[in-house]
């Protein structure tokens, strides 16, 4: 009988479950095979530790079903499942939202610029969000449009903007 502990786990994408595998019955080899759903990164393979480093491939939760074979003797035993859930890695105002602001809202919105709402403070910016969100996604050219001056926000960069007010508007 193959016991795997914990038989689920919950990791961040980027990161490697630890996962033992184990059996009461001496000289039991593991083998697995796997099904992958929104993450890459997992791999049929064998040993006594499920290791391998996961990534979501879009901005949600995904998962990695193991199914784990235990032989003894050429023998094969019952199967067990092994579930990773891999969530998205949050975005963070320093890690991701900062570069945006400084990239797409000089001169005005950045330390010694004209106008005194300054996006490279985070306190700042997170107290706007819902004020830039609204400008950024005007037509350009239209009242309030936002960059004045400079290129229009990309749709990743509208998007990664929205998914930090929707991770929390976390700072680091």
């Amino acid at each position: 009988m193959a016991t795997a502990t914990p038989m689920a786990q919950t990791i961040s994408s980027g990161t490697a479950p630890n996962i033992a595998l184990s059996s009461s019955v001496v000289g039991t080899t593991f083998a697995w095979t796997v099904v992958q759903s929104g993450v890459t990164g997992a791999s049929a393979g064998s040993g006594t530790t499920l290791g391998q480093t996961l990534n979501v491939t879009g901005a949600v939760t995904g998962t990695a079903t193991y199914t784990i074979i235990p032989t003894v003797n050429g023998v094969s035993g019952n199967s067990i499942s092994v579930i990773i859930t891999v969530n998205p890695v949050k975005i963070t105002y320093v890690v991701n939202v900062k570069s945006i602001f400084t990239t797409s809202c000089t001169p005005c919105h950045l330390a010694g610029g004209a106008n005194p709402n300054k996006w490279d403070d985070y306190t700042q910016a997170k107290g706007k969000i819902a004020v830039i969100l609204d400008r950024v996604q005007r037509t350009p050219g239209s009242v309030g449009f936002m960059p004045q001056v400079g290129t229009q926000l990309t749709a990743a960069q509208i998007a990664t903007l929205k998914q930090w007010v929707a991770d929390g508007l976390l700072e680091k």
